[in-house]
């Protein structure tokens, strides 16, 4: 992950520096590899590296424990925000089992079993076993093209019996038939920087943020650029174009000439006129219109950590399908529980009845002496003639 230093904060461009502070630090804590409970630097050293006001720090971090990024500890300071995975490793086997995985290996090695061969078996045995149980998820997005390539990330991690649909932050925060259906969904999957907006626009239910990280092909192109290349690169919101340059550094070392905007900028199109590659982060995608045929374009797309999906997202998932599994075991498929004395009892015994009678006429109904007939003088017995009447 790129530092963040005097040099990260742009002073002559005309986006307050709070806000590019605040891109930065949000930015590395949701996209970065910093480690969870990593104490940050206080707010007035942070605030004499940068060069800023204190004050201006300090309300940056107040607005970032708010977003759930990081935790402020009284007489301690900040912090970044605790593993999520701690909240499942409780709750979970997966621990449990480190003990039998490790004799299962030693037996492999004993027997000669390569480990790519033992997983292999275990896929293979994972898949006679899929579940019966399929969960409804929703991945809140903020952009639909290239949220359509998360979702598929995600999927891909998905029994088949899992349902997974895409919404927009937008939509969310609009549509009340959006909002219906988050709440209707088994959980919500969004980004680990928007998990705190999507659970107050929510209220209620299970929410699950990951992180993200450039993809490959970004790393590719970056690491391809000429030297010698002017490069424009382009945010959509205003308050990421700080973390612009140097994260096109951290791949791209060897560009120095980097000039950073935002693609609704009033001089956006001069910029571009005079560079020779274009860089534009998700959402801004009309500044690939504006480029010229000669002029190398790409977008800065980012991919889901396999690593969140496998810690995070796979056993909080098992945990919900096997507590969904467990509730519909519970309900009996021919009737309900009723309890003496609460005033359904009849409807259970009446649904039985009449149940019971319109088998036995179509069994052909009866005659005097039917079995069923407590008064064998009569015609009929009330089965039959609980169906007669229905």
């Amino acid at each position: 992950m790129f530092p963040i230093d005097a040099a990260s904060i742009d002073k002559s461009l005309p986006v307050p520096v709070g806000t590019q502070l605040h891109g930065l630090l949000s930015y590395a804590l949701a996209f970065g590899n910093i480690p969870y409970g990593t104490k940050l630097q206080s707010v007035r050293q942070l605030a004499s590296e940068l060069g800023i006001a204190p004050m201006t720090v300090s309300q940056v971090y107040q607005q970032l424990r708010d977003e759930g990024l990081i935790e402020m500890r009284a007489g301690l300071g900040a912090f970044t925000a605790g593993d999520p995975r701690k909240g499942i490793d409780n709750s979970q086997p997966i621990n449990a089992l480190r003990g039998d995985i490790d004799a299962i290996l030693a037996k492999a090695e004993t027997l000669g079993v390569s480990p790519m061969a033992l997983v292999s078996m275990i896929s293979a045995r994972a898949q006679m076993r899929r579940p019966s149980v399929g969960l409804d998820i929703i991945f809140v997005c903020i952009f639909e093209g290239p949220g359509r390539d998360y979702l598929e990330q995600v999927r891909a991690v998905l029994p088949a019996g899992d349902e997974i649909k895409l919404v927009t932050i937008d939509a969310l925060r609009k549509g009340a038939e959006t909002l219906a259906a988050c709440h209707a969904a088994d959980i919500v999957v969004t980004f680990s920087h928007r998990e705190a907006e999507v659970r107050a626009l929510l209220g209620q239910g299970e929410v699950v943020g990951l992180r993200m990280l450039p993809s490959q092909g970004t790393r590719r192109s970056l690491a391809g650029l000429d030297s010698r290349s002017r490069v424009a690169a382009v945010t959509h919101f205003q308050e990421y174009i700080a973390i612009m340059r140097p994260s096109v550094r951290e791949f791209a070392p060897h560009v120095s000439d980097i000039r950073v905007t935002w693609s609704s900028a009033p001089d956006l199109k001069d910029i571009i006129s005079g560079c020779d590659a274009v860089i534009y982060a998700s959402g801004a995608d009309h500044v690939a219109e504006l480029v010229g045929p000669d002029v190398q374009c790409f977008e800065y797309r980012h991919a889901v950590d396999p690593g969140g999906l496998d810690t995070i997202l796979t056993p909080r998932l098992t945990e919900l399908r096997h507590a969904k599994g467990a509730r519909q075991n519970s309900r009996s498929p021919e009737r309900s529980s009723v309890k003496k004395g609460t005033g359904n009892e009849n409807f259970s015994f009446d649904h039985q009845r009449h149940r019971r009678a319109e088998l036995h006429a179509a069994a052909g109904g009866c005659r005097t002496g039917c079995r069923y007939a407590r008064d064998r003088r009569r015609r009929r017995c009330r089965y039959a003639r609980s169906a007669l009447d229905a």
